[in-house]
């Protein structure tokens, strides 16, 4: 059991290693892509959503809480309000 302990933090240990010299990049790499994305297409508000998101967690040493979550998506996806012009039969 121990050996599995100590084999199991080891792994975690070097994963964490890997994903820090490899998160900046991919981060990078991300925001480049999302500039990429044409404004006003659908895509738009996923890749603005979720570079903000990623952001979000390169800000922080753990975790994003449920409430950040909760902001980021409102603002880039809104309830959708009633249209005024739009009647029902």
């Amino acid at each position: 059991m121990q050996i599995n302990w100590e084999a199991g933090s080891r792994r975690i240990e070097e994963q964490d290693v890997w994903a820090k010299e490899v998160f900046p990049t991919a981060h990078e790499r991300l925001q480049q892509a999302a500039a990429a994305i044409p404004p006003g297409t659908a895509a738009q508000p996923f890749a603005d959503a979720l570079t903000e998101l990623v952001q979000a967690q390169a800000d922080t040493t753990d975790f994003v809480v449920l409430h950040r979550w909760a902001e980021i998506l409102e603002r880039h996806f809104p309830p959708e309000l009633p249209d005024p012009d739009h009647t029902t039969e």
